[in-house]
Parts: structure tokens; C-alpha cells; sequence
């Protein structure tokens, strides 16, 4: 099975990825081997276009918006966090121009030291609101779309099972 399918299987349902024969733990140790490969790519990256690096670099605040942003754009969707992240980078920096509120509260308020409630605020709203972020993994939203069609549809009675089973088939 190719390393895509048993990956997706296996965020689906463990279980089933066992009785499939899919061995979970080889599956899950390329999953993380492939992540930290990413990982030492882009620390690489990182150091050679700034020069310098060091724990300082990386504070709370930035994990929390890229969990923040993979939650908000839904997981498996890369289209869904490539507008999240838009959303929510973008929204800071907008924040940043909001002269009008230091008129409201004050000289010495700061729109964007609130940006973190208004994240928060917007997880707990796309949680209830979307369960599955702004744009769902496209397989799962229409396997679920087709199950939902069929079991709306009204069940209609047979009209073949009038006459005993073997009766019907034993017509001259």
C-alpha cells in the first residue's frame, strides 16, 4: 500500500489499519522520520538565510499560531490552512492599523497584544462552528456528503416480494 494511503487509513482508524495488515508502528515512524526531514530542512533554511540562530528565535507565541493555523484551516486540507494562515497573518497586521480603538481606550492601548483572545476566540467558534476547520479534507467531506445522501433518501416499498419467492421462479 502506498505510504499516503496508510498514512490517511491510519488517521482514520488504527484498528481497521491493523486488520488491514498495515503494520501502525513502522507507518508512524515514517510519518515522524519524513516530519523531522521537513523539520532540518526549513532549520537549515533558516539558519543560512538569517545568519544567526539560536532558542530566541522561537518563542511560545509562534507555535501557538501554527497550531492555530493547522486548526483554523482544518488538518489535511492545504488549502484550508494556506487561507488560515492568510487570515490570521494578515489579521495581525490589520490589527496593527486600528488606529480608531486607541481614540476608544486610549493612547496606550495596543490592538494587537489582544490578537492571542482573538485566536483563541476564533478556534473555539470554528470548533463549534466546523469541527473540521474552514475547509475539510476534500475525501472526508464527500465520503460523508454521499453517506448523508443516502440515508435522507425515503425508502421505497418493494413491489416484486408480492408473490412467494418461488413462485416467481417458477413461472412457465
Amino acid at each position: 500500500m502506498p505510504i499516503g494511503r496508510a498514512w490517511e487509513a491510519l488517521r482514520e482508524d488504527e484498528i481497521a489499519c491493523r486488520s488491514l495488515g498495515i503494520n501502525t508502528t513502522n507507518t508512524k515512524l515514517t510519518a515522524f522520520a519524513m516530519g523531522a526531514m521537513f523539520a532540518g530542512f526549513a532549520g537549515s533554511f533558516f539558519a543560512a538565510r538569517q545568519g544567526f540562530i539560536s532558542p530566541e528565535s522561537f518563542t511560545f507565541m509562534e507555535s501557538a499560531v501554527i497550531v492555530a493555523i493547522v486548526v483554523l484551516g482544518g488538518m489535511g486540507s492545504l488549502l484550508g490552512v494556506a487561507i488560515a494562515a492568510v487570515i490570521m497573518i494578515g489579521g495581525t497586521e490589520i490589527m496593527r492599523e486600528l488606529d480608531f480603538l486607541k481614540l476608544v481606550f486610549g493612547n496606550d492601548f495596543d490592538p494587537t497584544q489582544y490578537r492571542m483572545l482573538l485566536f483563541g476566540f476564533a478556534m473555539v467558534l470554528i470548533m463549534v462552528w466546523k469541527p473540521r476547520g474552514l475547509i475539510a479534507h476534500a475525501r472526508a467531506l464527500g465520503s460523508a456528503q454521499r453517506l448523508s445522501r443516502r440515508c435522507d433518501r425515503p425508502l421505497r416499498p418493494r413491489t416484486d416480494l408480492a408473490e412467494p419467492p418461488l413462485a416467481r421462479e417458477h413461472r412457465p
